[in-house]
């Protein structure tokens, strides 16, 4: 089955070199601008991952963490932030959001090398979650029927 990643990034040079880095990847990308395109693409779609930049207009990624937390998928949605924020402050308080992984930007060619490699094992976390998922709930259903 194909995966389906949200770039969330409000350059679109960033989101287009990212797109051009994963095109061979076998995944589907859908891109938002900003942290509430995200929320609602997360709402409408199957999102498999989610690449998030914190700085953005209308919705940035720390606000975009504080509402998309108090939901069930934020427990389910590997997020991996592609950031230029590099102050050891602003870091301690992304990954207080327990995020699945972090990456600097500017995306070089070894950040993007590493970037994809985090995003494969963030899709193989993703699918290893779902499917302990449908272990539980048959396991569940068998404990049911005792």
């Amino acid at each position: 089955m194909i995966k389906t990643i949200l770039i969330t990034d409000d350059n679109v040079l960033d989101n287009a070199i990212l797109r051009n880095y994963l095109y061979n990847q076998r995944v589907n990308l859908i891109t938002a601008l900003n942290g509430r395109e995200a929320l609602e693409l997360v709402e409408s779609r199957n999102v498999d991952l989610i690449i998030l930049d914190m700085v953005m207009p209308v919705l940035d990624g720390f606000e975009f963490l504080k509402i998309f937390s108090k939901t069930q998928l934020y427990k389910e949605i590997p997020i991996i932030v592609a950031s230029s924020l590099d102050d050891a402050r602003d870091i301690e308080k992304i990954l207080n959001y327990k995020i699945y992984d972090y990456v600097i930007k500017p995306l070089d060619h070894i950040n993007r090398l590493i970037l994809v490699n985090k995003i494969k094992n963030a899709l193989r976390y993703r699918q290893t979650l779902s499917e302990l998922k449908k272990a539980n709930r048959i396991i569940n259903k068998m404990a049911d029927k005792v």
